[in-house]
Formats: C-alpha cells, sequence, structure tokens
C-alpha cells in the first residue's frame, strides 16, 4: 500500500541546504542587506525572523537584480520574497521607481493590497490598487510607488495610459500557473511581454506552484528558478475510503514538530453512508476546522445544509455559545432574507457550516471567509475556485470530487487543480501538520485509493501550455498591440508574438499562419488597414545583419529604432547555445524574438514574391479598432454589436419595426464577451415559459442565433437584465430564471460595460451619412438610457433619485411612492412625508439626513458649474456712448 517513510528528493535536498543555512546563520532577516526600517518591520509586526529554505535560497538571485520564477507550495512565503525584492529595489538600489504586483483575481488583490499598505505605511511608501474603473483609483494608479493589479486592469493601462509604465523597475507576477487558464492566461502572458518590452531592464519575480515545465517556463522568462517541495507545515496526503483512512505521503519541514513517518492507517467511526460527515466529526473532535471541495454549487449548497443539521445538534450539546455566536453571525449577513439561497445559507451559517461559491454576493463572500479565518465557522464547503482564491487554509481538506461533468461526460480533475485544493490544509502560525485527504467513491475502495494516490499524490503534475492561440485571445491582443502598442508593420508583429511562450513554444510557421488569418480577419472587418509596403521599412529589415558591434548605433534598422523607442527591444546573442529567446544586450542580430520574420517561409493570404517584403507590409488601426481597443472588447464582440447597431438605425430610418429596450438588451447577450447563460432541458420544451417568451420577442431581435439552445439561452439572458431593469425582485428571479445573486451581479456588470460600448461603436461607424443622424442620436439616448437603467435595476423614472448616494432602487421606488422624484423634492420634503418614511423599514432619522446632505452637495455643485459656465453679463457702463471715438494707442 506505500506505507512507510516518503520524502521526494527535492524535499532532501532542501533539508540539507537548511541545515548549511542554520549553520551559516545567514537566513536571518536582520542579516539581509536591507535598510534597518525594512527588517524591523518584518520582525516586529510581522513576527518573521527567519527565511524558510526555499525563500532564502531566492536572496541571490533577488539581491542581483535577476528575475526569477519561484515554484513552491501554498503556504511556503512566496509573497514575502516578493515583497522583499520590492521593497529592496524601490528604497535601495532604484529609489523613485514603481513596483507593480499582478494577480489573477480582485479578491486576491484586495488581499495582497492590505499586506503592502501595512508594511508601506510604515516606510513612507503609497499603494494603489487597479481592480476596476473606478475614478477614484485613476489618479493613485498613476502616483502611487506599489500598484496592485489585475491582469486585465494591467492590460488596460498599458493600452491606455502606457506613461504609467514609465517607472517600473520591478514586476511581481502572482499565481503564476494560472497562465494555463483559457480566460486570464492569455492576458498575464501579453502584459509580461509587453513589460519586457517597455521595462527590458525591470526585474520580474513569477511566483508559482509547482507544474511540469517549470523550466521551460523559467527560460521563457530569463529567470532562475527556484524549485522546492518544501512546506512550513508537514502536510500528509491520505486516502480515505469505507470509512477507512490511508496515509500515503508527507511533505515536511525541519521546523514542523511532525515526524517525517506516515501515521498508521486508522479506521473513523460512524455512518459509511455518510462519509463527508464521519471526516467532519474527527475534525472536531481534534478542535479543527474543515475544508470541503466539491464538484458543484448544488452540491456545495446540500453538503452544507445536511452537515449543519448534525453539527448543530452536536453543538446543542457541548458549546451553546458558540450556537449563539453563529446565530448572531448569521443574521448579520447581507442579503439573508432577499433570496433563497441567503435563507438557505442563513440556516447552514446557525449550524457552523457555510457554502461558498461564485453565486453568492461579494458582501457574503467576503463575511464568510472572514467569520472562517476567525474561527467561527467549523467547515466551509466550496468549489474548486476557492482555491485559486484568497488565502484560506484549514487544518483539514476533504476533497469530495475528483471528477467533473464535461463535454457530454465525467472527467478527473487536472493533478495541478488537485494539489491546489489538497495545499490548503496546514495553517501557517496555527497548525503543527495538515491533514490532505481525497474521498475514493466506488464499489472497490482499496483499488480506486491506490489508482487515486498514484495519479494525484505521486503523478506528474501538468505543464502550462499558452492559451493566446485561441481565436478570441489572439484577435483582441493583435489589434491592441497595432493600435496601442506602436507596431505596425508585420515583421515587428511576428517579433513580438514570437517573444511570447506561445512563440517560444510552437514552430513560427504554425505561429504567422495563425497571425495571418486574424490579421486578414480584422482586414475585413475594418478594424485595421493595409497601408502596403513600407520600403524604407523593408531596405533596413534587409540591412540588420551588423558586422561590428560598434556600430550597432549607426546600423540599427528602422523597425528597432521605432520598437526601441515605443516599446523596447532586446538583443540576443548569436551562437547555439542559447537556452532562452531574449537575452540582455550582447554582440549579435537585433530581434524581438527568435529569429527575424524574413527568414519565414510564405503563408498566410499574402504570398509576396520577397520575404522582406512581406515583413515591411504596414497596418494601421482605423478609427473603430482604435475605439474597440480602448473600450477593452473582443473584436467579434464589436463586429455583432456593429451589425445589430446598423439593423437598429435602419429599422428607425424605414419606420419597419420598432427597436426595443429588449432587443438591445438580446444584442449585447450574443457578444463572446458576455457570459450568457444556459437554458436547461426543461427549458427545452415547446411549452416552456423561455419558449413563450423567445417566440413573442422574435421580431424584436437584433442579432441571430445559429441553434435553438444558443438562442434560448441568449433569450433567458436578455430576460434577466429585462427582469432586474423592470425592479422584479432578486427572490423572484431566482425563482424564475434559477440565477443566483452573484451571478446576477456579475451580468449587470458585464451588460452596462456593452452598452457602452454599443454607444460609442454606433458613435465611431461611419457608414451612415448626416441626414440619418436624428435617428442614430434617437437610439444611442435609447441606448445610454438603458445602461444606467440596468447599472441601477430600475425603471427610468427613478434615474434621477438613484444616483443619489444612499439611495439604491428600492428607496428609490419608495420614495417615488410619496411623490418624491427629484433631488429638488427630495431637498424639501415635509416633515409629514419624513414620518411617513420613518415607518418604513430599513429608514432612520440618520439616513434621511445623510440623504438630504447629499442632495444639498450635489445641487451646490451643479449651481458651481451653471455659475462658471454661463456667460458673462454685460454690464450697462461698459456700453460705449454714442459719440465715442476708438483711441488711437
Amino acid at each position: 500500500m506505500g506505507v512507510g517513510i516518503t520524502l521526494s528528493s527535492v524535499v532532501l535536498l532542501d533539508c540539507w541546504r537548511d541545515s548549511l543555512n542554520m549553520a551559516a546563520g545567514k537566513e536571518c532577516i536582520s542579516e539581509l542587506d536591507l535598510p534597518d526600517s525594512v527588517k524591523d518591520f518584518i520582525t516586529d509586526k510581522w513576527g518573521i525572523t527567519k527565511l524558510h529554505p526555499p525563500q532564502f535560497e531566492a536572496m541571490p538571485s533577488i539581491f542581483k537584480g535577476r528575475n526569477v520564477l519561484l515554484a513552491i507550495p501554498t503556504a511556503s512565503g512566496k509573497s514575502l520574497v516578493a515583497y522583499i525584492a520590492i521593497l529592496r529595489k524601490l528604497m535601495v538600489e532604484e529609489i523613485g521607481t514603481k513596483a507593480i504586483y499582478i494577480v489573477p483575481l480582485k479578491a486576491l488583490a484586495s488581499e495582497k493590497f492590505e499586506d503592502l499598505k501595512e508594511i508601506s505605511k510604515s516606510l513612507n511608501l503609497t499603494v494603489g490598487l487597479g481592480i476596476g474603473d473606478s475614478s477614484s483609483e485613476a489618479k493613485k494608479i498613476d502616483e502611487c510607488d506599489i500598484l496592485v493589479c489585475t491582469s486585465e486592469k494591467l492590460d488596460s493601462i498599458i493600452r491606455n495610459k502606457p506613461q504609467t509604465m514609465s517607472r517600473v523597475s520591478i514586476v511581481v507576477a502572482d499565481e503564476f500557473h494560472l497562465m494555463n487558464d483559457s480566460t486570464r492566461g492569455p492576458t498575464l502572458e501579453i502584459n509580461l511581454t509587453k513589460l519586457r518590452f517597455l521595462r527590458k531592464e525591470a526585474q520580474l519575480i513569477a511566483l508559482s506552484a509547482t507544474v511540469g515545465n517549470c523550466q521551460d517556463l523559467a527560460n521563457w522568462l530569463d529567470a532562475d528558478l527556484i524549485q522546492s517541495d518544501w512546506r512550513p507545515v508537514a502536510l500528509e496526503y491520505s486516502t480515505f475510503h469505507d470509512l477507512h483512512l490511508e496515509p500515503r505521503l508527507v511533505q515536511s519541514s525541519e521546523v514542523s514538530n511532525s515526524p517525517d513517518v506516515l501515521n498508521p492507517p486508522r479506521d473513523l467511526d460512524g455512518p459509511k453512508t455518510q462519509p463527508t460527515w464521519v471526516v467532519l466529526k474527527d475534525t472536531i473532535m481534534q478542535k479543527g476546522q474543515l475544508l470541503i471541495f466539491v464538484g458543484t454549487r448544488r452540491s456545495a449548497e446540500s453538503e452544507a445544509l445536511k452537515l449543519s443539521k448534525r453539527v448543530s445538534k452536536l453543538l446543542e450539546k457541548e458549546d451553546q455559545d458558540r450556537l449563539n455566536l453563529l446565530k448572531e453571525f448569521a443574521e448579520s449577513l447581507e442579503g439573508r432574507t432577499q433570496t433563497a439561497m441567503g435563507e438557505k445559507l442563513y440556516e447552514c451559517i446557525k449550524g457552523g457550516i457555510a457554502f461558498h461559491h461564485a453565486g453568492l454576493t461579494h458582501s457574503q463572500r467576503k463575511s464568510i471567509e472572514s467569520a472562517f479565518k476567525k474561527g467561527l465557522l467549523i467547515a466551509l464547503t466550496a468549489t474548486p475556485t476557492l482555491a485559486a482564491g484568497v488565502n484560506l487554509p484549514a487544518r483539514r481538506v476533504l476533497v469530495r470530487d475528483v471528477k467533473r461533468w464535461g463535454d457530454g461526460m465525467s472527467r478527473p480533475l487536472p493533478v495541478m487543480e488537485v494539489r491546489q485544493m489538497l495545499g490548503r490544509a496546514g495553517r501557517p502560525k496555527y497548525d503543527d501538520y495538515g491533514e490532505a485527504w481525497i474521498l475514493c467513491k466506488g464499489t472497490d475502495g482499496w483499488e480506486i485509493a491506490d489508482d487515486v494516490s498514484e495519479r494525484y499524490f505521486f503523478g506528474e503534475i501538468e505543464s502550462i501550455s499558452s492559451k493566446l492561440a485561441s481565436e478570441p485571445a489572439l484577435r483582441t491582443h493583435l489589434l491592441s498591440i497595432i493600435s496601442t502598442g506602436g507596431l505596425q508593420h508585420r515583421g515587428d508583429i511576428g517579433d513580438f508574438f514570437e517573444s511570447t511562450f506561445l512563440g517560444f513554444s510552437i514552430s513560427k510557421n504554425i505561429l504567422n499562419e495563425r497571425i495571418d488569418e486574424m490579421l486578414n480577419w480584422l482586414v475585413d472587418e475594418r478594424f485595421i488597414r493595409r497601408l502596403g509596403v513600407d520600403e524604407s521599412y523593408a531596405n533596413k529589415r534587409a540591412d540588420e545583419k551588423i558586422n561590428d558591434a560598434e556600430d550597432w548605433d549607426d546600423n540599427m534598422p528602422v523597425w528597432a529604432n521605432i520598437a526601441h523607442s515605443t516599446i523596447g527591444v532586446e538583443f540576443q546573442p548569436t551562437g547555439e547555445n542559447k537556452p532562452n529567446k531574449i537575452f540582455n544586450s550582447a554582440f549579435g542580430e537585433p530581434s524581438f524574438g527568435f529569429k527575424k520574420a524574413t527568414e519565414l517561409s510564405h503563408v498566410g493570404a499574402w504570398q509576396l514574391d520577397d520575404k522582406t517584403e512581406f515583413s515591411a507590409m504596414k497596418y494601421e488601426a482605423t478609427l473603430m479598432g482604435e475605439r474597440i481597443t480602448q473600450l477593452y472588447l473582443d473584436p467579434l464582440s464589436a463586429s455583432l454589436l456593429r451589425v445589430g447597431l446598423r439593423r437598429a438605425v435602419r429599422r428607425e430610418v424605414r419606420k419597419s419595426g420598432e427597436v426595443t429596450n429588449f432587443g438591445l438588451l438580446h444584442l449585447i447577450a450574443t457578444t463572446p464577451d458576455f457570459s450568457s447563460l444556459w437554458a436547461k432541458n426543461s427549458d427545452m420544451d415547446i411549452n416552456s415559459n423561455l419558449w413563450l417568451k423567445t417566440n413573442s420577442v422574435e421580431n424584436e431581435l437584433l442579432a441571430d442565433s445559429s441553434y435553438d439552445e444558443m438562442l434560448l439561452g441568449n433569450i433567458k439572458s436578455a430576460w434577466l437584465i429585462d427582469k432586474w431593469n423592470n425592479e422584479e425582485s432578486m427572490r423572484s428571479i431566482e425563482k424564475s430564471l434559477d440565477v443566483s445573486p452573484g451571478d446576477l451581479h456579475h451580468r449587470v456588470d458585464l451588460a452596462s460595460w456593452l452598452l457602452l460600448a454599443s454607444k460609442e461603436i454606433l458613435i465611431a461607424d461611419d457608414v451612415f451619412s448626416q441626414e440619418h443622424m436624428s435617428e442614430i442620436s434617437e437610439i444611442i439616448k435609447k441606448v445610454d438610457i438603458l445602461r444606467q437603467r440596468t447599472r441601477h435595476g430600475c425603471k427610468e423614472d427613478l434615474l434621477t433619485l438613484v444616483n443619489i448616494r444612499n439611495i439604491g432602487r428600492s428607496r428609490a421606488r419608495e420614495l417615488a411612492n410619496l411623490g418624491i422624484r427629484t433631488p429638488q423634492q427630495v431637498i424639501s420634503m415635509s416633515r409629514s412625508k419624513k414620518n411617513e418614511l420613518l415607518k418604513l423599514r430599513g429608514w432612520g432619522p440618520v439616513l434621511i439626513g445623510k440623504i438630504i446632505s447629499e442632495v444639498e452637495k450635489i445641487i451646490s455643485r451643479t449651481k458651481s458649474h451653471s455659475k462658471a459656465n454661463s456667460p458673462i453679463k454685460k454690464r450697462d457702463d461698459d456700453i460705449p456712448l454714442f459719440d465715442e471715438k476708438e483711441s488711437d494707442d
């Protein structure tokens, strides 16, 4: 069964290194070449006096300014390495420069922001947070010393304000292994490539879980690889089947009190039909907390509900005080009475259990995470997305489901994903060890357990592959670098993409075929245009080969000069032993990536006789293409919106059909940038409410759907936003469309953004003549009102009220029901009206006072603005007399 002492060679090597480091005494924070203020903060405020072995191993590379790929387990201290690198760069090596800290999720960005804000406040540095479009973010993003942001926000900043990157001296990419994610991965890959061009001297620190091709990734980044299985808290991996626990592997450290020897197998007591309850009860007996990972949201909810009932009965007998605290917390939860999901969560929390998934609101998720970190909640049931999100460790982790339904069949989860979940076990500073269990289901438990162990404990972790080759990613980023990246020649475009991890991983011919296919599509859509062959560029490109290093400046080709002045350029050494594609300046050929595009075979639509002419083809973005890039749209979304909006204009001009709000909502729901709902089996019935709705709005639709399931999904999505805009309650929406609050809010944000994009696309479109401007203006007005309604979830008559702080759609409707519909009516509200409001739930004297105060500010600002912009009144005594003469001076 594989029971015994099990340590990987990497762990043994790390222990050996650790012993050497301990002997040398160099692992102490006090010995690091950092300002005393930094060392004092780390030791006094955070209580960290020594570095872990992999942290210490990274220090030489960090202090030499080398790029570093740090691939170590969860909770092993990757962030501290990044913080030390940032502080040394900003306070010692390059004072006055800027650091970028990239994270994949908003929740993780907020967590890192709080860490860095704490230390920066003590060191007189400033930290900015970039996770959305808030105007309050903009100034801090420009001025801050450290910017924490998501990949998407960073991409937007580079596109629209590249000057923000001018002071960047260090870049940290957290959760770097998520470059393997099909949605977020391409943006991170493009960002890192752009930053290496924009700021070629900047240090890059990539923090990653262990993956199968760490060395390839390090080579791509020109980084030193620091890889280890060392953990600050020992972690024991076990299989659990038929109530039998079989330890299989220990990942350990010398600082842990737990031995490296596997614990003996044991059987747990309880009903075989309820294995999760048996595990939870055992966890409670050991005074620990439990994370349970399940495959679906429905499973997370049902499992939490079942467990909470059992825990509640247990606490009634043994810990009534905790039960009272849980009830108090449950009653403080936002939205607990507004939806069926909220009520279900309320019931679960009263029993010490909560479920966690994307269907919850942001506020609910944050409250649950906080209660779990404080130890109030005993267990969480969660979908795998939690493992890639915030730092939320527990003593014990149980992975209940290791399969997921996809593409019509049940598939095993990737090893990397399961390891991420299991890695949440063991809390540094709290636990001496962590327990990572996998529940093995099936009739032959022993055999299944052995297979699971072999795959997930001892099996190889999958390699990361670039997702940039997907059509949505490639067309989006290709248009972006032409519009805002300063790359217009085909040769430069090819060089840039060869420098990505995609270019590192596939052949040049395949890469260039895909680039040319997408260039042709962008030209056909009139998002870019071909300007022809640039003869000057072609001549310089043909003379790239430089024989003498001293001739670099005088003979640098035009493409390199342009690229160097706009986004940066690297030079790579010649020779056969180059491990990486991008190096620092050295003797050799100037190149963005592997080789020059002039060395490519003829591919794509432009079968030119001369390879140099192929490279010298020049492109530029059209006005529409530039606007799409600024709006951060997928070009295909823009194409679909443009087609639908042109249909809307023709309808208005010909008076052949009405342009309705539902038709516009359906149009945005058909775009790839919108997360469309799925039609369920019950929806497919010809007599279902969804089909009846579809038939009733058929003539309003501005976009086509290729098959029934897609049509129904898009109608369902538009109907969701339409119900929200018409002030239907969340409970009613949840019941009729089976949509959770978190899903609704996510789609409301997307719809608001896409309606704004629709307005801008209609403005930028130049196919209609001036005589149709009145119809176009009417549609623009309709789209803008619809966007505001979508943002606030209200009918049009409430728009003047919902923009006031502290007034949401519910309070605005209550005011409107009392005849109060404008800010002026709010400020002049009678005493009797105030008394009527005070009788309503949620209203109080303080709230009314705040609202009136806010309205007074708005009116005051409006008057000041009007006065400043009003024409200066002409004075009577400035009017010349009829017989006055002009001066000769």
